[in-house]
């Protein structure tokens, strides 16, 4: 024969494990705030290092394209009179004979991590004897000091 206090024990124990089958509202605004503190902290370095990323990447795309401008000059005779050069035989018939691209591998220039063209320009007078650079995160309309340029240290 089953003892009263054992079945008693046996039915609060049971009712107790019925009501505790889902968390508490407590238990669950606990759980976001440690989420929200933690996402906090990281979230602005974790968006600190992808820009620092993306400009390294664009530092190192921006350095090819200076490979291959440099080797198109070699083999040309001058400097290309913009990157699709690069990429397809220039439409004149005197440079289209020297021509022994394509000078990338990409069958198009590549455009930097934002999404923007690269822009180069020949600067016959200026300190350097093109110009190739980025705009960089912020786009067209970005200060030059912001640029990031295939001349720059770094």
């Amino acid at each position: 024969m089953v003892s009263y206090f054992y079945l008693n024990r046996k039915i609060k124990k049971d009712s107790v494990y019925r009501m505790r089958k889902g968390f508490t509202l407590m238990e669950v605004m606990i759980a976001i705030a440690i989420v929200a503190i933690i996402a906090a902290v990281v979230g602005p370095g974790l968006f600190r290092y992808l820009e620092t990323a993306r400009k390294s990447n664009a530092k190192s795309t921006l350095r090819v394209l200076e490979g291959a401008i440099t080797l198109y000059q070699a083999q040309v005779g001058q400097l290309p009179t913009n990157l699709r050069d690069l990429v397809k035989a220039p439409r004149e018939e005197q440079l289209k004979k020297k021509w022994e691209g394509p000078y990338l591998k990409q069958k198009e220039v590549p455009v930097d991590p934002w999404g923007n063209k690269y822009q180069y320009r020949i600067t016959p007078q200026g300190e350097n004897p093109y110009e190739l650079y980025s705009y960089g995160p912020k786009g067209k309309g970005t200060p030059k000091n912001e640029w990031i340029s295939v001349w720059d240290e770094g």
